[in-house]
Order: structure tokens, then sequence, then C-alpha cells
């Protein structure tokens, strides 16, 4: 076999084109995308609950029930405590936009006066004139208007209501257009793990003997590939969400944890899902500790150390291992996977690239085996001469 033709520039350009329009179809159908996404990953998590219970004696179709019921209801008491807050912080969602809206004009504005009044040569044309004493240029420090005109916190309220006037209906009907799908989750994972490898069985019977160890060795290869990314970002999720929550709980903010595992996921999305989470927490600390000058930017230092952390210490240690690709292609894919499918490629564009690159590593080296296919060949040769073995038979 040619190992330089089955991992080379033809087959990684099919592997690029072929992630690329697997990601197209996928935000059609997003609705459904995204439901199957969670059941994989809760298959790959409970997976060994399901393992273990067989093992106790249970069969697969009660071991599947038992693991089915306590994920339902787990989801349950989920909702029932998040939901209320999710509701209560819809209700005040525009009040609550313009109040963060405000806190990060003023911490910007008051920011950049902090620069200008202890590092002049930034902006050489900037007044030097210091901030008032105990605002240390921070949230409290109250900064007037340039003109007369409408202020900052007027304008904040007319783009608000704006906002709210022309989304809110909108925003509405596309989380009760997402509730169904959602609910399909604990269905789509009952299945997953009854029929999984029933599924596996039915596709492999339909594959020619000649290329039968090379087809298992490729179902192994997906599967694992699934299981350890999804295993090692549900376990990055954990250690972020633990650090940054017990940053947090250090610095004194509210519901630490809460908001630890907010970000967490957030950061999901690639590069804008890190960013707005840190903002997200940072308005909240800003807004809830008003007289707390220093507080948003120790929040600032606390998700830039964590990060350091994800970057040399714990990707390397769970996703890092299940997708061993250059950094240069993981960049350039999470940009593509965004130009052509926007959020939805940013987030899958990773999961399909791994699947597609092993599926193409497979095929790749299939194709350009000479040893398969000639036994593929052969194994046909054989078929035809028993289809018509009696046929010149004479009587």
């Amino acid at each position: 076999m040619n190992r330089s033709l089955a991992s080379g520039p033809i087959v990684w350009l099919g592997i690029i084109v072929t992630t690329l329009l697997l990601l197209l179809v996928f935000q059609t159908v997003l609705w459904l995308v995204v439901p199957v996404l969670l059941a994989v990953i809760a298959y790959y998590l409970l997976s060994p609950l399901v393992t273990t219970a067989m093992a106790q004696g249970i069969t697969r179709p009660r071991a599947v029930m038992l693991v089915t019921v306590l994920l339902t209801l787990v989801l349950a008491l989920l909702g029932l405590i998040v939901g209320p807050k999710i509701t209560a912080a819809l209700h005040n969602f525009p009040d609550r936009v313009q109040e963060y809206i405000g806190v990060g004009n003023k911490l910007v504005t008051n920011a950049e006066a902090t620069l200008n009044h202890y590092f002049p040569f930034l902006h050489p044309q900037a007044p030097k004139t210091a901030p008032e004493p105990g605002s240390v240029g921070f949230v409290s420090a109250e900064v007037a208007p340039a003109t007369p005109a409408a202020s900052p916190e007027s304008t904040t309220s007319l783009d608000v209501a704006k906002f709210e006037a022309q989304y809110s209906g909108d925003l509405a009907l596309e989380l009760a257009h997402w509730i169904p799908s959602l609910i399909l989750v604990p269905y789509f994972t009952y299945f997953f793990l009854r029929d999984g490898p029933r599924f596996k069985r039915f596709l492999v019977q339909a594959i020619p003997n000649a290329f039968f160890e090379k087809t298992l060795y490729l179902f192994y290869r997906v599967e694992e590939q699934l299981r350890r990314y999804f295993q090692g970002l549900m376990a990055l999720t954990a250690l972020d969400a633990t650090c940054l929550g017990i940053g947090l709980w250090v610095l004194g903010l509210k519901a630490p944890f809460f908001l630890a595992a907010l970000a967490a996921v957030m950061a999901w999305l690639p590069y804008l899902g890190s960013i707005a989470g840190g903002l997200l927490v940072v308005l909240v600390a800003a807004h809830d500790y008003p007289t707390s000058y220093w507080l948003p930017y120790e929040v600032v230092g606390l998700f830039i150390g964590v990060r350091l952390l994800d970057d040399f210490v714990f990707m390397p240690l769970t996703v890092g291992r299940s997708l061993q690709m250059h950094p240069l292609i993981t960049v350039l894919m999470i940009l593509l996977g965004g130009a052509v499918a926007g959020i939805a490629g940013l987030l899958l564009v990773m999961p399909v690239l791994g699947v597609v690159m092993v599926a193409g590593s497979v095929i790749g080296e299939l194709v350009t085996d000479e040893r398969v296919q000639a036994r593929h060949r052969h194994a046909r040769l054989l078929s035809q001469r028993r289809a018509r073995v009696d046929l010149f038979l004479s009587d």
C-alpha cells in the first residue's frame, strides 16, 4: 500500500471539500442536527453506565431503559432549576441589556481615561487630567459628555427599545421552535444506546468480503474518534467550569459556578464563544459590584489565566488527544466553517472534520491498496463463475 497516496494532497482536498459540503447540509437541517449531536454526546457519556449495568447481569434493553430514565429525570430536574431563571431573564431581557450596555460603555470610557492619565504617551492629544478621587478611572467615575447632545444612556435606551421592538418576537418564536427539537434528545439517546450494535451489524452485512476488515477498522476508528472528542470536550468543559468557578468564588461574585459553567459551555464556540463568555462575566461583575473598582479587571485576569491553562495544559490532555492534526489546519477549518455555515459551522466543524478525516484516510488506503483491490476483483470473478456454472451444462 502506498501510504503517501493514502494521505496525500488529493485525499486531504477531498476531506476539506466534503467537510464544508456536510456543514452546508447540516446548516439547512440544524433543528435536527442539534438534538442528534446532543444525543451522540449523551450516548458516549452514558455507554459506560450501560456496560456496567450489563456486567451486573441486566439485559441490554433494561439497562438502556434504566439509563435513559435516569437521563430524563436529570434533564427534567435541570429544567425545573434553570427554567424559572431563564424565564425571568427573558422577561427582564430589555432592561438587563440596557443596564449591561451602559455598564460596558462606562467601563470602556473610564478605562480609556485611566490609560490617558497614567500613560499619556499613548494619546498625546488627550487632556492629562486625573480621574475623580476614589474612582481609579473605573465604573464609578462619571465622565461628562463632550457636547450637550443626547447622552450615551439615552442613545442606549433608544437602541435597546429598537432592538426589542424588532427582534423580541422573533427571539421568542425561535426559542419556542427549539423546544420540540430538544425534547428529542432522550428519544434519540435511547435508540442509539439500544440499537447501536445492531445498526453496525446491519451496515457490515452489505460490505464485500475483500473490504470487510478495513470497514470494521473504519467503524472502530470513527467511533473512537467521536468518543474521544466528545468525552474530551466534556472533560475540558468540567475543568474550565471548575477553575473559573473557584476563581469567581474567591473574587466574591454571586453564583460563581453557574457563571463559570455558562462561560465554559459558551466556549464550545471557538474563539468567539470564549470572548463572549468572558465579556458576559465581566459585565456581570461590573454591574453587580459597582464599588469594587478593580473587580472587572481581576475577572479579566482570571479568564486570561484559565485560557492559558486551556491552551497549554487542559486542551492537549483532553480534546487535543482525539484530534491529531496540525494547528494550521485546525484554524483554517474553523475559519472556513464559520464562513460557509456561520455559527453552526463553528460549532460543528471540528467533530465533522474528525469523522471525515478518519473516513477519508481509510478510504484512501482502500483505494490505493493493490492487494485489497486484487482480492475484490478475484472475489467478483469467482462469484460470476458460480452464477453461470450450470448455464452451459448439456442435457
